[in-house]
């Protein structure tokens, strides 16, 4: 059988896609990934076989500004409750889908000539590739889209949500052929039960692994040669700041003694700052890491929180030895923090991020607080530092958090692993393949 992976950018789009395509590709499938350019490289290091389809420009691929900052308040559950919204933050979310639909534009040409030369039985595209239902409409295939870690199905690609197509998602399908109506037969979820949000979509659970590997801790989990399981077989990273023991209310079980109604600990406690944005984080965040610093707390920076110096190392690698995170909510993150048990704190600039947030401390594994909330000023940056601060020493104190991150990682190990998609997207194609 051929199966034909797209996406439009690499990172948390493409993660999340590595683990079936290997498993395909085990099974003895073929498996080509379609992507522009600038994401050929991530595909060729994850060991698979790019097709370089387009050249992405960057207005089209730039997030809408009301998209990256949202202002005002939404419902924690908004993509179930659409007629809960306002008319300007219905706005927002069709600038958003109106975006996407320029993106699938630019890729549904290059797309659309391979798949027809190629003749793939399926097409998996990730859940903002809209190209990828584009082509599959084009050549009568089943399509099936790959979450990366959202609490919920987004369908950026209707009108206010459940509605119509877009007017411009609906001309592409039917420029190619296919039925504006058309939607993917099936969508991979890694999203853990407690934080998903209800939908009618048919969705197929599957563990999320991180850069395409084994979770820490489940079946089969295997390391490479030289990593470490846990920071705490590891040097001190680069990146990090050792500064003694935690000083907090319950830092007694930092430094070898007995914290109040926990078990004897040893060694630093360590918590994780990981950003994805280039500028980096908020000066807010950045007063809320000083002041974790200042109280004994070693934080261990990754991504763009590492501020010029030399990250820690994967996300996923570094957690197994953290206590927390604090990052923006992206669905990678949140599902690598999942996997590892460890508590949450959300900084979230954007939507899904906010939605991300609400629904880990619904789950009693985390906090947030969205972006925009936060005080610009340098004085305001200050009293917001602190106040973050604030938010993480409760999550390294309050043991309900612990449990509550804990009960997400039995979720999230719980869930099927790839083969069952393979089985799943094998039977989609039809019993003939």
């Amino acid at each position: 059988m051929r199966v034909l992976f797209t996406t439009w950018a690499s990172g948390a789009h493409l993660v999340p896609m590595v683990p079936l395509a290997r498993a395909l590709l085990e099974a003895g499938h073929q498996v080509r990934v379609a992507v522009p350019s600038a994401c050929a490289a991530a595909v060729a290091r994850a060991g698979l076989v790019p097709v370089q389809i387009c050249a992405l420009p960057m207005a089209v691929v730039r997030a809408p500004d009301p998209a990256r900052r949202p202002r005002g308040v939404w419902p924690t559950d908004w993509p179930v409750r659409p007629a809960a919204l306002t008319p300007e933050q219905h706005g927002v979310l069709r600038a958003c889908g109106d975006r996407q639909v320029r993106i699938a534009e630019a890729m549904a040409q290059g797309l659309v000539a391979f798949a027809r030369c190629w003749q793939p039985e399926v097409v998996v595209h990730d859940a903002s590739a809209y190209a990828g239902t584009v082509a599959a409409g084009a050549l009568g295939v089943p399509a099936v889209g790959q979450l990366w870690g959202s609490a919920a199905v987004l369908r950026l690609d209707r009108q206010r949500l459940e509605g119509p197509p877009l007017p411009g998602y609906a001309r592409l399908m039917r420029r190619y052929g296919a039925d504006p109506s058309r939607e993917p037969d099936l969508w991979l979820d890694p999203c853990p039960p407690s934080l998903a949000l209800p939908s009618r979509a048919r969705r197929l659970p599957v563990r999320f692994l991180p850069q395409g590997g084994s979770p820490p801790g489940s079946p089969g989990a295997t390391r490479p040669l030289g990593l470490p399981n846990s920071l705490d077989e590891a040097p001190s990273p680069y990146g990090a700041r050792r500064a003694g023991p935690y000083l907090g209310r319950r830092a007694a079980a930092s430094n070898g003694r007995r914290g109040p109604g926990g078990p004897r600990r040893s060694g630093p406690v360590r918590v994780c700052a990981a950003w994805d944005d280039a500028g980096g984080p908020p000066d807010a965040v950045r007063v809320a890491l000083c002041a974790a610093e200042a109280r004994g707390v070693e934080v261990v920076r990754v991504g763009s929180a590492a501020e010029g110096r030399p990250p820690a190392g994967p996300l996923h690698r570094v957690l197994p030895g953290c206590r927390a995170l604090l990052h923006q909510g992206g669905g990678a993150s949140v599902l690598a923090a999942a996997m590892a048990g460890v508590p949450q704190l959300v900084v979230a600039p954007r939507l899904e991020h906010q939605l991300n947030g609400a629904r880990l401390a619904r789950a009693g594994a985390g906090m947030y607080l969205p972006a925009d909330a936060l005080d610009g000023t340098r004085r305001g940056a200050g009293a917001a530092g602190a106040r973050l601060a604030l938010d993480l020493f409760a999550l390294l104190e309050q043991p309900s958090y612990v449990a509550a991150a804990h009960v997400l990682r039995r979720e999230a190990l719980a869930m099927p692993g790839p083969d069952k998609a393979v089985r799943a997207v094998t039977r989609l194609a039809g019993p003939a393949v």
